[in-house]
């Protein structure tokens, strides 16, 4: 369908591997139920099939970038290999980058750099969803935040989170499958308390854990926008809003370079045994195994098996018959 929608094949591919990935992950709030979403952009021509992001400002260990619209996947691969790229040379690098567009799991392009022995940070904006504490107004977006670190043996340590109690991709979902969101997830648009994922998107996501949720969203927000000159709050568009209007998202791409710091094997050696710590503790009753952050995820690809609701699969063999190519059966 990517290709079919004007984009080379090399980059379709990348697009679409991106997107299962996510799905292979247990990650489906990330995967192919947000195709369907990236092609209506592409169509009406405010996701681009360009595949180079442009360097604004080069400040060797700093860069600032324009996404120019791409595929936010493809951009985001691009943004963090020259964080990688420059952190070997310099030790610290940074990619600011603007006119974005959603990327899928943060935590995909922080591993990036752990497998290149670095240390990737990765965070972006999205549209407002959430309320400050005691507001009744969206003020700020679920805005993700990754940090990877490689260890000697895998799966490396990666922490993602949205700074929301749930993502809107896991309430879309929700929606999708006809369940209900969890208890503390978001509010009606009245403000009281609600497990319906069709009240919850027309209402507010609720911060994780309240202020600090909040404040820790509040300041992603900021350094994405602020430092890529690029959108933030109020000027972020919607994905799901005007098709043929830009997300105009905003995000930042960290790579420290461990060498630079410390020998490399000793560094790995020693985040091994803090994996290991955490894996081999004294577990709880009834708890069979503990995980660092990302094991599950990395446990989850290896079964090669993708789980997707019947009404996903309906929208993309609609879309599929929309850009005339073999659909599911």
């Amino acid at each position: 369908m990517f290709a079919a929608a004007g984009f080379r094949e090399a980059a379709a591919r990348r697009a679409a591997a991106a997107i299962v990935e996510a799905d292979l992950q247990g990650k489906s709030s990330h995967g192919v139920l947000q195709a369907t979403a990236y092609l209506d952009r592409v169509i009406a021509g405010s996701i681009s099939s360009t595949e180079q992001i442009e360097i604004v400002t080069d400040g060797g260990a700093t860069v600032v970038a324009d996404a120019r619209g791409m595929l936010g996947h493809l951009a985001a691969e691009q943004a963090m290999t020259i964080a990688i790229e420059r952190a070997k040379q310099l030790g610290v690098a940074t990619v600011a980058m603007r006119n974005g567009f959603h990327f899928g799991v943060a935590g995909r392009y922080a591993l990036m750099a752990a497998r290149q022995g670095c240390v990737g940070i990765v965070m972006c904006n999205t549209r407002p969803t959430m309320p400050a504490p005691g507001a009744a107004e969206r003020l700020v977006g679920t805005n993700p935040f990754a940090i990877a670190l490689p260890t000697a043996e895998e799966p490396a340590i990666v922490f993602d989170m949205a700074t929301s109690a749930g993502s809107v991709g896991k309430v879309r979902q929700a929606l999708a499958a006809g369940k209900p969101i969890p208890d503390g997830w978001a509010t009606d648009s009245e403000g009281t308390p609600t497990t319906d994922a069709a009240l919850a998107l027309k209402g507010f996501l609720l911060p994780v854990g309240g202020a600090k949720g909040f404040g820790l969203s509040m300041v992603i927000d900021l350094l994405c926008g602020l430092l890529a000159s690029g959108g933030w709050g109020p000027t972020l568009g919607e994905m799901r809003g005007d098709l043929s209007k830009p997300y105009n998202g905003s995000s930042l791409f960290i790579a420290l370079d461990i060498a630079h710091f410390r020998p490399l094997p000793e560094f790995l050696a020693e985040a091994q045994a803090g994996a290991e710590r955490v894996r081999n503790a004294k577990r709880a009753p009834g708890i069979d195994r503990l995980y660092t952050p990302g094991e599950r995820p990395w446990i989850a690809q290896k079964s090669e098996t993708v789980s997707v609701e019947g009404q996903v699969i309906e929208a993309l063999n609609a879309m599929a018959d929309r850009l005339g190519v073999p659909h599911l059966e």
